[in-house]
């Protein structure tokens, strides 16, 4: 990974205290000789004034502003984000300590990146590095009240919540924040895109509505939302030290868009210049988890009912993926509950049946003794020993111990376990309580590792190792960044079927959709139509279409409910509760074989807000919107319980030209829609849902995408609606490094190359 700038043999260098100012693109940067300060301005525009930097050095902490010497430099550069020019102030302080503050600016990019280099007389050690702070009040945003901050959470454990907020007080959000306008949408977008050594948090003070006072980005933050809290010392633990010649910080990008929507995801997109994601050929997975309905009381028999079901009724009817596929996994207990040769067993059930086979598994966590062996160790290790400590203490997380990703016996034992998923042909991996090898700790075994983050990307980079390419990895509790090695991360806590739970969910995916740009599809946890332990049973039929959206929206398509009569059920006491399997399998016929609705996780991303203003860390927008080639989506939630929610949606509002509208329809009830010049309007029952999808005059027609084909040849088409196309559709393709496909439409024809 490339973390410094290229240094080309270009050089303009001035060593004194002079003024400079700095531009790139729409950005003017000005320094302050009087109070050794920068000022920092879009269009002409202040943003920021009063900008410095700032570092722990040893237990001191060393301000740019300190300096006894300032100089310049302009170099430049050529490098992941492309070709550009980087200034570089040094800030000398009288100790001998440098501060090097880095502004590189790219040609065609938005935003610059800018980072933090500290230096001393030897190595130097630092557990904090602020490339930009600014103490100074910035109006940079318009009066009133719709102005917001956004809040990102370091991981989705507790059932945390992101956070819409007006500019009141302060917010610290993990790794990247918003500054906004939702009506006018004009906003600051900034983020640190390095994920490979700090916890990076960008902290903003706010006042007024309109006011930002205080503003810093952020290597080395922990609090108890990072799992570092002390709770026996009612403290923090502080992030980890590094110790280097040069402690740089993490590289930030700051940018100014018309449309923070646009703005979050030219975020997404720099950080995968940085660590590229992972792919998948099948796209975002469709299928059923365990943890539903059958959740502790899994069964071999009622696994293989409930994919008897999904195969006999709902993969004909569009619910699958790009390759006409449908994952069923195994959640927790299937260790308890089935045995190897149940599992030998189900995973060729999977294999003769198209089926993707899955399990479940924590390779971080441990949930029981300490003093039992860690397998695949050969009795070398005991799980006291691969378990780290805080202040001398086994830190407990959610119940378990967290094991160091970067101990032998750690790696040992995901080896033994990755042997075990491949010889039986797991193809799915659900990876859960993956935070807890992230925390900040008294010492990891690799004595060069410093840093939670720098040890968790350490495990998960072996974790991916033994895993290879042939594991979908979707990861379940676990942190935003990094992201580079997995394909999917579930988008919020766990959630089941009630209406309260699909506003959860729609919270994450309202302000956390820009996270698609770093995995194949977020995942919004199972759909579940009845519910899961409580006594109430299936859900009403307006709360499912509910739930049900808002997994279609949001990436990953998975069903929760039990399908089978052989299976017995208990609630959290132990004691025997009703099986619903009848009515769940009504609700599923009804449901999840709308064809218009299954066709959406295949062709689209997650959907992102229409205005993104619901503020409040429980809030979750009612308007979601998804443009591809072809059509454009909105879907409108309604959360309460007792009024209606009956508006109308401009089509500006949602980028639509009203000449280019052709047929608009509600995906739920079929009804075609007569809209006036104004837009959408909409009247969506309680606890309910609707999807209108409006089609573009003028759209290609056709076949849009094809499955990978196998080495025999041939491949699986589909249509626009992302519908599987007959066989006689495809014709076979040609010898040579690019395959030329035949694709027959009708009495068209037409040739694509893949």
């Amino acid at each position: 990974m490339k973390r410094r700038l290229s240094i080309a043999a270009c050089c303009l260098w001035v060593a004194c205290a002079v003024a400079a100012d700095f531009t790139g693109g729409n950005w003017a940067i000005k320094y302050n000789e009087a109070t050794k300060r920068l000022s920092v301005g879009y269009s002409g525009r202040p943003i920021f004034d009063g900008v410095y930097a700032e570092a722990k050095v040893g237990a001191d902490t060393v301000r740019s502003y300190e300096a006894s010497t300032v100089g310049f430099g302009r170099y430049s550069v050529d490098d992941c984000f492309g070709e550009g020019s980087c200034y570089r102030i040094t800030y000398t302080m009288p100790s001998g300590t440098e501060l090097v503050q880095t502004f590189a600016f790219y040609d065609g990019l938005p935003y610059f990146v800018t980072s933090l280099e500290v230096t001393g007389n030897g190595t130097v050690e630092s557990n904090y590095a602020v490339p930009m702070k600014s103490c100074d009040t910035a109006g940079f945003m318009p009066s009133g009240r719709q102005n917001r901050v956004l809040f990102v959470p370091w991981d989705n454990d507790g059932f945390i919540r992101y956070g819409s907020n007006p500019l009141l007080g302060e917010t610290n959000s993990y790794s990247v924040t918003a500054i906004y306008n939702a009506d006018t949408r004009e906003g600051l977008v900034a983020g640190a895109v390095d994920h490979d050594l700090w916890k990076s948090a960008v902290h903003v003070e706010c006042s007024d509505y309109d006011k930002v006072n205080g503003f810093a980005l952020i290597s080395g933050y922990t609090d108890e939302h990072t799992h570092d809290s002390i709770l026996s010392e009612q403290g923090v633990m502080p992030h980890g030290t590094i110790v280097a010649d040069t402690v740089s910080s993490a590289r930030f990008v700051v940018g100014w868009f018309d449309d923070w929507r646009d703005g979050m995801e030219a975020f997404g997109k720099a950080c995968t210049m940085v660590a590229p994601k992972r792919e998948w050929a099948g796209g975002a997975p469709y299928g059923w988890s365990s943890w539903g309905v059958q959740s502790t009381d899994i069964s071999y028999q009622g696994v293989i009912d409930c994919a008897d079901f999904i195969r006999d009724n709902l993969v004909s009817r569009g619910f699958h993926d790009r390759q006409g596929k449908v994952v069923m996994s195994l959640d927790a207990w299937w260790n308890d509950n089935l045995t190897v040769d149940q599992v030998r067993q189900f995973v060729d059930y999977c294999k003769q049946n198209n089926m993707i086979p899955g399990l479940y598994y924590g390779s971080f966590c441990r949930f029981g003794d300490l003093n039992s062996y860690v397998p695949g160790t050969n009795n070398k290790y005991r799980f006291r020993d691969i378990a780290l400590k805080v202040h001398g203490r086994f830190k407990v997380v959610d119940g378990a111990y967290c094991l160091d990703p970067t101990h032998v016996g750690t790696k040992q034992f995901i080896v033994s376990d990755m042997m075990k998923f491949k010889q039986w042909g797991i193809e799915y991996l659900k990876c859960d309580f993956m935070s807890d090898g992230a925390i900040e700790a008294d010492s990891w075994y690799n004595k060069d590792c410093h840093t939670g983050v720098q040890a968790y990307n350490e495990g998960m980079a072996f974790l991916l190792k033994q895993a290879g390419d042939g594991i979908y990895i979707d990861l379940s509790i676990s942190p935003v960044f990094p992201y580079q090695y997995a394909h999917g991360r579930r988008i919020s806590c766990d959630a089941w079927g009630t209406i309260d739970h699909t506003k959860y969910v729609m919270n994450n995916a309202s302000y956390g959709w820009w996270v698609n740009q770093l995995y194949v599809a977020n995942d919004p946890d199972h759909m579940v139509m009845a519910l899961r332990q409580e006594a109430g049973g299936i859900q009403g039929e307006n709360a499912n279409r509910a739930r049900i959206t808002s997994g279609a929206i949001v990436g990953a398509f998975l069903t929760g409910d039990n399908f089978s009569p052989n299976v017995t059920l208990h609630d959290g006491s132990g004691k025997e509760r009703p099986n619903y399997y009848q009515a769940s399998r009504e609700r599923a016929l009804k449901l999840l074989t709308n064809e218009d609705i299954n066709a959406i996780p295949r062709t689209c991303k997650s959907f992102r807000p229409v205005y993104g203003n619901a503020s409040t860390a429980v809030g979750a927008e009612s308007l979601m919107m998804y443009e591809n080639e072809q059509y454009v989506y909105l879907a409108v939630f309604n959360y309460q319980i007792l009024v209606p929610n009956i508006g109308i949606v401009s089509f500006a509002d949602i980028g639509v030209d009203p000449s280019d509208v052709g047929e608009v329809k509600e995906l739920w009830t079929g009804e075609v829609l007569h809209p006036s010049q104004e837009g959408i309007s909409y009247n969506v029952p309680v606890c309910d849902a609707r999807i209108y999808r409006i089609e573009k005059k003028g759209h290609p027609d056709g076949i849009v995408e094809l499955s990978r084909p196998s080495d025999e040849g041939g491949a699986t088409a589909f249509d626009l609606l992302g519908r599987r196309m007959p066989d006689s559709a495809v014709g076979s393709p040609t010898q040579g490094a690019r395959r030329l496909y035949v694709l027959k439409q009708g009495n068209s024809v037409r040739k694509v190359f893949k």
